[in-house]
């Protein structure tokens, strides 16, 4: 998946990430958990497993140099 790549100011595919990403999520389904953030600054929160919360993850910036 193409996705904003902060270092390199464009988007850019990196399976790393869909990689890692994807196996977050699964990680998240097996134990009913998700990974939500209030706001942009400050602690993540860990939730009730919720779809809304899966795609928010999945279109996660790139911060990486690759």
């Amino acid at each position: 998946m193409a996705r904003w790549n902060s270092k390199l100011k464009k988007k850019v595919t990196n399976p790393l990430i869909d990689t890692f990403l994807l196996e977050v999520i699964e990680l998240g389904k097996k134990h009913q958990l998700s990974i939500s953030h209030e706001d942009n600054h400050g602690a993540f929160k860990i939730v009730s497993y919720n779809k809304k919360m899966e795609k928010w993850l999945w279109v996660a910036h790139d911060s990486t140099d690759k």
